[in-house]
């Protein structure tokens, strides 16, 4: 399953090949209208062809040959994905992956030099783990989601020991005074089950986010007022990776808790997203470490200064070979790239699309920043330094 580390590593040990990347949408719920995506395909391939007339024969073979890979590799596909989404990267040397993935992407045929990842953003949102810890006072149990699908993992159970209270009828133990007040024998049981509660709780704050790892979402359910103590527990190393939802119980079947994960997991996302795009607004606006807009992130990009690039959905399809150069020129200086939605992605709409935080503030950089906010957006834009790939997108059906 793609990572961000995978797609990484895929860019830059094959930005120099010619590539051919398929994307493919399986997420009509109806048959016949998933197949549709089977003419797009064959509408782009005839299309590269007739654009790769003119180009030298050797390329158009290696065109032929990787279109030959990909029809082996959509044998098990055809005629429906059964996944939301297909991606492939391919080049003369074979198949360098192929798989479903569990989020729709855009129906797509590219031959580039370097493979076409933009699209493959949205996969991103899934990589992340997201723990589910649904609690009672007795147990916590632990489910992990990630790429669409859903596990149990552990079960952490409270475990108590609690001796049967004397009654003041029975025969006087050792050291035992028949006259000295204490606590009764519900008020002993009662603390013993709190403490154990309490320590089963500690454990699995420590194994959810052992699981989850130091990026990871957690959510949590079950029994109000056990879940808002986990809650506390988890906040005091992770407070913006945890969402806490009420209606969850130990009883839940999985295909709730996954639901769960997707919904609270989302939240959190957008939350860190909208402050993120915020920061990088207001840091932009006082010349700070932030761009936003076409002009100052592609001279960001230029300057290798970008440490996290975001990107709109719209930027993506509005904007594709331009989005295509920044997303491989942020892999290229280890930047993170992030497709951001809702709030955030609306807000970012607002201010051209595409925007980065940034390791420092180039020279470069700050003429561009300046001259937009004196001209309003109509500064020039500096050159990429290397040749944009050559690259055809075919128009998706969505």
């Amino acid at each position: 399953m793609l990572t961000h580390t995978q797609l990484s590593a895929l860019h830059r040990s094959h930005r120099d090949e010619r590539v051919l990347s398929a994307y493919i949408d399986g997420s009509a719920p109806d048959p016949a209208a998933q197949r549709t995506w089977r003419l797009h395909l064959d509408r782009a391939i005839k299309d590269l062809r007739s654009w790769l007339d003119e180009s030298p024969p050797a390329e158009r073979d290696d065109f032929e040959h990787c279109v030959r890979l990909l029809e082996d590799s959509l044998t098990g596909v055809d005629p429906t994905v059964k996944a939301p989404g297909w991606i492939a990267f391919i080049t003369r040397e074979g198949v360098i992956d192929a798989q479903t993935v569990p989020v729709a992407v855009p129906t797509r045929l590219v031959w580039s030099n370097g493979p076409c990842l933009a699209p493959s953003l949205r996969v991103l949102g899934e990589s992340n783990p997201v723990v589910v810890a649904v609690v009672d006072a007795r147990k916590a149990e632990l489910y992990k989601y990630q790429f669409g699908a859903i596990g149990h993992v552990d079960t952490i159970r409270a475990h108590h020991v609690v001796e049967p209270p004397l009654h003041m009828g029975d025969t006087p133990r050792p050291g035992f005074h028949g006259g000295t007040r204490g606590s009764t024998g519900t008020d002993a049981s009662q603390q013993s089950l709190l403490q154990s509660r309490d320590r089963m709780l500690g454990e699995a704050a420590e194994r959810a986010q052992e699981i989850a790892g130091p990026t990871g979402w957690l959510v949590v359910g079950g029994i109000s007022s056990v879940a808002a103590r986990l809650e506390e527990l988890l906040s005091e190393s992770a407070a913006s990776r945890v969402s806490r939802l009420e209606h969850l119980d130990v009883h839940s079947p999985e295909s709730v808790i996954a639901e769960a994960a997707k919904t609270g997991a989302a939240t959190l996302r957008d939350a860190r997203n909208i402050e993120h795009v915020h920061q990088i607004i207001d840091r932009a606006a006082s010349g700070g470490l932030g761009t936003v807009g076409e002009a100052a992130t592609k001279s960001a990009l230029a300057a290798e200064s970008v440490h996290e690039l975001f990107i709109t959905r719209r930027y993506l399809e509005d904007h594709a070979p331009d989005a295509e150069s920044a997303v491989a020129k942020a892999f290229d200086q280890a930047a993170v790239v992030e497709e951001v939605s809702g709030a955030a992605a609306e807000l970012l709409d607002a201010h051209g699309g595409i925007g980065a935080e940034l390791r420092f503030v180039a020279s470069e950089v700050s003429k561009v920043t300046e001259a937009e906010r004196e001209s309003a957006g109509q500064a020039p834009e500096r050159a990429d330094r290397r040749p944009r790939p050559r690259t055809k997108p075919t128009k998706s059906p969505l």
